[in-house]
């Protein structure tokens, strides 16, 4: 296990809410062209899959389960997956939410509990169902809307020994869609930082 002995404190009224991202040194975190996924390494999907592992649910937004939707589900779907949940005492299945203002687009992700693009129904439903830590992986834009109604605890970030550049808005960085006010810039406290061969990964708690 890359985490070893994970533990997420908790919050009242609601339940902890945790992300997970890797970034070129120069901040990308996606690219809208072939050839650039990607990012990390083998050790960042062990990362990937461990903080998996460890939650009640798992969010992504609708340009993310566009993309990786159905990898996602078939990922969640491996018995070594579900082996590690039943390890770590949680039952095989991670419920998977998407988020999104067009429902319709994602019928054919039949593991996947649809949201429509409101965060306060999200967090209705996580809360009505007693889910306690929940992975919200992104993209950006979803993470954007987390932060900007502080529902975001930890930040667990792989740093890649990559630079990709920019060019026409093809990339997009660690969070999209919001510039938060000089008075609500969010602060963090590093907690841990791991290094594999090139690669950092730190692990952030979010102060305000």
């Amino acid at each position: 296990m890359f985490y070893r002995n994970l533990k997420f404190p908790k919050v009242k009224g609601r339940p902890f809410f945790y992300t997970n991202f890797v970034q070129t040194i120069d901040g990308k975190v996606a690219v809208k062209k072939a050839g650039y996924w990607p990012i990390g390494s083998k050790t960042d999907h062990q990362v990937l899959t461990e903080l998996r592992a460890h939650a009640d649910a798992l969010v992504h937004g609708g340009n993310l389960a566009r993309e990786f939707g159905e990898v996602t589900v078939e990922s969640l779907n491996k018995s070594s997956f579900k082996a590690l949940r039943k390890k770590l005492g949680k039952g095989p299945v991670l419920p998977y939410y998407i988020v999104t203002s067009r429902p319709s687009l994602y019928s054919h992700i039949v593991s996947g509990k649809v949201i429509t693009g409101v965060l306060q129904t999200l967090l209705e439903d996580l809360k009505e169902k007693g889910y306690k830590n929940v992975l919200v992986e992104g993209g950006p834009t979803l993470l954007g809307s987390f932060l900007k109604e502080n529902l975001i605890d930890e930040i667990f970030l792989t740093i890649a020994p990559k630079i990709y550049g920019s060019q026409n808005l093809t990339t997009s960085n660690l969070v999209e869609g919001i510039l938060l006010p000089p008075k609500h810039i969010k602060k963090l406290k590093l907690l841990s930082v791991k290094q594999i061969g090139n690669e950092l990964f730190l692990r952030y708690r979010v102060l305000i």
